[in-house]
């Protein structure tokens, strides 16, 4: 179905639907160091594969809007209200779900390109991510580059499933 095909109620619903996937990856964690890797990505990438870049962009707005509130909507059901996130090492994260769903919304429903397009979202959350941590902590470069490529294997794990998902579910654009 062509993103644009959606009744208008679905259409009004992506973004907040999609911050609620990525908190509802936020409760499957696996601890690293210095944040944990959970679904929280996939939940985002597939509001945006799903729904379009406006969708993806909004439903990582409305995610960080939540937790600036004090929902207790990140990883383990932590919650860092306000000026609290601001301290947090690892709020780049959030901020940048913002970044990936909106290049999430990029998928056109062909394999290669959406998984293309999926490793850009995980890669951009963690750039950006990571240029966060770096300046609220101490982290040394090299512990953040080790953690860095222990993250790769489940952004490409991640980027592959939502690819393999998204690609029944809308119309493919341009050659296959």
């Amino acid at each position: 179905m062509a993103r644009s095909a959606l009744p208008l109620p679905l259409r009004f619903a992506a973004a907040p639907l999609g911050a609620a996937a990525v908190w509802l990856g936020g409760l499957v964690a696996v601890p690293m160091v210095p944040a944990p890797m959970t679904l929280q990505t996939l939940g985002l990438i597939l509001a945006g594969g799903l729904f379009g870049v406006r969708a993806g962009g909004l439903a990582g707005v409305l995610f960080l809007a939540a937790v600036l509130a004090g929902a207790p909507i990140l990883s383990g059901g932590a919650s860092a209200p306000g000026a609290a996130f601001m301290e947090l090492g690892t709020g780049g994260f959030v901020v940048a779900f913002i970044l990936g769903g909106a290049i999430a919304g990029l998928a056109d429903g062909r394999f290669r390109h959406d998984l293309v397009v999926f490793l850009g979202a995980h890669l951009a959350i963690l750039i950006v991510g990571f240029a966060w941590l770096f300046l609220r902590t101490d982290l040394a470069p090299t512990d953040g580059a080790a953690s860095l490529i222990g993250l790769l294997p489940g952004a490409l794990v991640k980027s592959a499933a939502a690819a393999l998902i998204v690609r029944p579910l809308i119309t493919p654009r341009g050659p296959a």
